[in-house]
């Protein structure tokens, strides 16, 4: 009876902390990740971002304390502040516009 009462509790915390887990990530059919579609490859590296100013807000990149930058269909884009990616992603072309002719 007390090994019953083991293989429960055993079986029982096993099946929670399978469900506490992420869910695993399926390699591409050749067992390579799929890549996102706004990396860059090897072959093409990204283009150098233009400007001095946060693509979004306009205000100088170090303004809100540390700038990031991210790639965005083969073109390094660098903003203020994380809040001005969001910003971004909802309407890239609209910001995208700043780059032409720079």
């Amino acid at each position: 009876m007390k090994s019953l009462l083991t293989l429960a509790l055993l079986s029982c915390c096993l099946a929670t902390s399978a469900a506490d887990k992420p869910a695993e990530t399926k390699p591409h059919e050749h067992g390579a990740p799929a890549a996102k579609p706004t990396e860059t490859t090897k072959d093409a590296p990204a283009k150098p971002y233009p400007l001095k100013t946060c693509i979004v807000s306009d205000n100088d990149l170090d303004s809100m304390g540390e700038q990031a930058s991210f790639v965005y269909q083969g073109q390094t884009i660098k903003v203020c502040c994380k809040a001005c990616i969001a910003k971004f992603e909802k309407n890239p072309t609209k910001y995208l516009k700043k780059l032409e002719g720079k």
